[in-house]
Formats: structure tokens, sequence, C-alpha cells
């Protein structure tokens, strides 16, 4: 792990979080609410893929209701699940700069138009349990864009949440009765 997310005070409350927390629901919301405010994003979503679905799923979404993705490459969202890579953008509506990324990906103003929020910059990186892309971890709009120091430390983040993510479905699983080839990380 990089030297610079081992001795943030972010990361040591990450810990404590993950460790202290006894409403595991609540893990993830704290999580990600670390994470956002050490990337200095404005807004963050964490997406659990929904495998009877065939979606991407909001599990924590600031500012927003429960947003549901296709699994596709057509989204920025969609495409980091599918390829596993960290994908960042900061002018989300550059078809130039988001075709370099995916030549799949396509400009979509859809969110913002139904919501009124304005995206400009994104930056997604997947979320790994058990060594299985289980999610998409989405930071939005960070003042000035998302600098290689923001992709990095979403890269390093991403694993302690996918270790979060783990326990939170495990623990959910247990207590709702539900079988283990029903989590996103059985394969």
């Amino acid at each position: 792990m990089k030297e610079f997310i081992k001795n943030s005070e972010c990361f040591f409350n990450f810990i404590d979080s993950i460790i202290e927390t006894k409403d595991r629901r609540l893990i993830l919301d704290k999580l990600v609410e670390d994470i956002r405010d050490y990337l200095l994003a404005d807004r963050c979503t964490l997406f659990i893929v929904d495998k009877k679905a065939g979606e991407l799923a909001s599990r924590v979404a600031q500012g927003r209701d429960e947003v549901r993705l296709p699994i596709n490459k057509h989204t920025l969202t969609g495409c980091c699940f599918l390829t596993g890579r960290t994908l960042c953008a900061n002018h989300a509506y550059d078809e130039k700069e988001l075709k370099a990324l995916d030549s799949e990906i396509r400009v979509s103003r859809a969110w913002d138009e139904k919501t009124g929020y304005k995206t400009k910059s994104v930056l997604a990186t997947p979320i790994v349990a058990r060594g299985t892309n289980v999610g998409v971890f989405l930071a939005l709009n960070k003042p000035g864009g998302f600098i290689a120091y923001s992709v990095e430390a979403a890269i390093e983040f991403a694993h302690l949440l996918g270790l979060a993510v783990e326990i939170v479905l495990l623990d959910e699983a247990l207590k709702e009765g539900k079988k283990f080839e029903d989590l996103p990380f059985n394969c």
C-alpha cells in the first residue's frame, strides 16, 4: 500500500470504522464519506453488482436515491466494472476524453438532467472481494479535477473498501439466511 495512504489519518479512520462499527450496515456509508473527504470530491457512490438483475446497484449514493446501471461498457461505471480498470475523466461530457478511455463509452447527460446535478469530473475504480469484481467506487467533481494522486488514492482505498464490502455482505447473508451462492464474490 502506498506510503501516503498508510500514514494518512483517513487510513486509520478507515480501519477503525471497519473494526469498531457494530452496525455493519453503517460501515460502507462511513467509509465512502471518509474517502470522499480524502479525495475532496463533491459526491461519491458505491455500486455493488446485482447478479440476478445484471445491474450495478448503488449501495451508498450521496445526494441521490438508488441508482441502477446496466452492466455494459456504455457508461464509465459499467466499463470500469467490466474491464477492472480505474478510469478518470476530468471533462465528463467530452466525447474525445471518454473515447480515449474506451471506444464503447457514450456521453450521457441523463442522470444530470434527471437530478439537476452537474457532473464535471469522474473517477471510477473497481471494488474487488475474494479476487472478483463486486462493484465500483465512483467519485464526482473534485475542484480542479482528479489528478494522479487522486487516482492512486482511490485505487489504494478500493482494496480496503473491498474488504469492508465482503464483511458487510457476509454479515447480512448470515442474518438474512442468504445462500453463499447469491453473494457477488462467489464465482
